[in-house]
């Protein structure tokens, strides 16, 4: 136990300038970091650390978007979920986190085909949920748009 606390202790130590906005639940921590410090963050949760990559989910919020992926330590049962903010809704792109786990591929993928996020370094972002759908061209995108929505681009 005390050697999971000090891998712990020792991840808030050694990005402490790089997370804000830290909420600390039981077993869970959620935290802001910056695009260009995920990749950083992520490899340090996934391969240091052992953490597995659960899911990722994308939500749209008034100015954007929030990308918060949950990373689980199996061992303990706790999750890290470091959220990434994008503010640009006609060009939302962040960093793809697929380099350093191949469980992002997919739910990258998904997020891409339904709000439109680019991420940046993904070898394969291209439709997932609407790949061989009749009722989507591939300028049907992303889902996020309804049909009028989408005839006013």
């Amino acid at each position: 136990m005390l050697g999971e606390l000090n891998m712990h202790e020792q991840f808030f130590e050694k990005f402490k300038d790089k997370l804000s906005n830290i909420i600390k639940k039981k077993k869970r921590y959620y935290f802001d970091v910056k695009n260009e410090d995920i990749r950083e963050v992520a490899d340090y949760l996934f391969n240091t650390m052992k953490c597995r990559l659960s899911i990722a989910t994308a939500t749209e919020i008034y100015n954007g978007f929030d990308v918060l992926y949950h990373f689980t330590d199996d061992k303990t049962g706790t999750y890290y979920n470091p959220r990434i903010v994008i503010t640009d809704k006609e060009n939302p792109e962040m960093y793809s986190l697929t380099p350093i786990t191949q469980g992002a591929n997919w739910i990258e993928r998904e997020m891409y085909d339904l709000f439109g996020i680019n991420f940046i370094g993904h070898p394969d972002l291209r439709k997932l949920l609407t790949l061989n759908n009749p009722e989507f061209t591939e300028d049907d995108h992303p889902m996020r748009f309804s049909k009028k929505e989408k005839d006013k681009r």
